[in-house]
Parts: structure tokens; C-alpha cells; sequence
């Protein structure tokens, strides 16, 4: 890998990992995570796929990279609006391949999910399951837990999960047995025995782990 390409997709992949952790922070401030929230990363990680699939890939004479410069100083301050933030990334790296490029199999490239990436994605579906039952078993028990937090620890799961399993789903990243067995033994057992008092930080642990994954360094990914 070129040392340009290599500097490249890392600098893109950092800009996604941004916007995808600013996206966090503002669903954990709203009541449900919408389907546009969802829609608005996964259609970064179809993008960054096709770049970093683009054969031959362009020399650095061929690309203007001014608008990434400009998108890491804007997103240097906390206040700037992410969405349209996240628009000057999809247009510059839409521009960077031929258009026929664009609509070739919608982005998503061939071959199965890996064995250990689908028992990734499985157990965040179970994971899933033993939030809902772990919820109905506690207000059964009157053990009540701070409304607001997991809301919010709730909102940063389902973020999380749908921008992570779509990239193992992909292949784009890889988890480990390790990571499967911390999932399996640790952060799921902690949700399901769960009281009141830890239920919402149970589920933030989840949501912590998917995000710290979710954006591996591009030499990885």
C-alpha cells in the first residue's frame, strides 16, 4: 500500500470515526434513535468501502484533498453541525471513482460474513434480547433504574450496534475470539443480573466496547 493511499483512507476513516462519535452524542439526547440517524453513518462505511476498494487508486496528483483539510479544521470545534459535515465527505469521496463505479452492487462487496464476525453480530442480537428481558424483569420487581440514563445508554446501543455489525456483516472489520467471549461472558451476564442501580451503565459498557470497535486503525480495518 502506498504510503499516499495508506495516508488517505486513515485520514477518511478518522473523519468517519468522528462523525459516527458526534452522531453518538446526540442520539444520547433524544427520546428514540431515528432511521435517518442509522441511515446517515451506514451510508459513510458503504462509501469508505468503495475507496478503499478503487482499483488502480488515484495518485495524489489526481485528487484535491483540500476539502478533507478543511472538514478536520470545521470538525475541530465542538459546534459544528455534523450533518453537513458529513455531506462534504460523501460528496469528495463520491467524486473520487467513475460514476459506473457509484452503482456497481450498491457498494457492498462479494462474499459471506465471516464465521466469527457472524457470531459477533449474533451475540449482539442476543444481547439485545436480554436488555428487553432484563428491563421487564426489573419493573416486575419494582427495582426501578434512572430513566434518563438508560435512555440514553439504550440509544447508544442501537446506534452502535447497527454502524458495528454493518461493518463485520461486510468484512470491512474484524473481531476476535476474544472480543466474542468478552461479549458472551462478561458484558452479557452483567446486563442479564443486572438491579436497577446498574442496568443503564450495563448497556453503556456494550455500547462502549461497539464503539471503541467499530473504527479500527485503517492499517486494520
Amino acid at each position: 500500500m502506498s504510503n499516499f493511499r495508506k495516508q488517505l483512507l486513515a485520514d477518511v476513516s478518522s473523519l468517519c470515526r468522528e462523525l459516527f462519535v458526534r452522531r453518538l452524542a446526540r442520539v444520547k439526547e433524544q427520546e428514540l434513535v431515528s432511521d435517518k440517524s442509522k441511515a446517515d453513518i451506514l451510508v459513510l462505511i458503504i462509501e469508505l468501502d468503495q475507496l478503499r476498494r478503487l482499483a488502480p487508486f488515484p495518485k495524489k496528483a489526481e485528487l484535491d484533498v483540500s476539502p478533507l483539510e478543511q472538514l478536520k479544521t470545521a470538525l475541530a470545534d465542538p459546534d459544528h453541525d455534523d450533518e453537513s459535515g458529513q455531506q462534504v465527505l460523501l460528496d469528495w469521496v463520491k467524486a473520487t471513482r467513475p460514476e459506473a463505479d457509484t452503482a456497481a452492487n450498491g457498494g457492498v462487496p462479494e462474499g459471506a460474513t465471516t464465521p466469527i464476525n457472524q457470531r459477533m453480530i449474533d451475540g449482539l442480537a442476543s444481547v439485545r434480547s436480554a436488555i428487553d428481558r432484563a428491563r421487564v424483569r426489573l419493573m416486575l420487581a419494582g427495582d426501578t433504574y434512572d430513566r434518563p440514563a438508560y435512555t440514553a445508554a439504550r440509544n447508544a446501543f442501537t446506534l452502535s450496534r447497527e454502524i458495528y455489525a454493518e461493518r463485520l456483516r461486510l468484512n470491512q472489520i474484524d473481531c476476535n475470539n476474544e472480543d466474542c467471549s468478552t461479549l458472551e461472558q462478561v458484558l452479557k451476564p452483567a446486563i442479564k443480573d443486572a438491579d436497577g442501580s446498574g442496568f443503564p451503565y450495563s448497556i453503556q459498557a456494550v455500547a462502549d466496547f461497539m464503539e471503541e470497535r467499530t473504527f479500527p486503525d485503517v492499517e486494520t480495518a
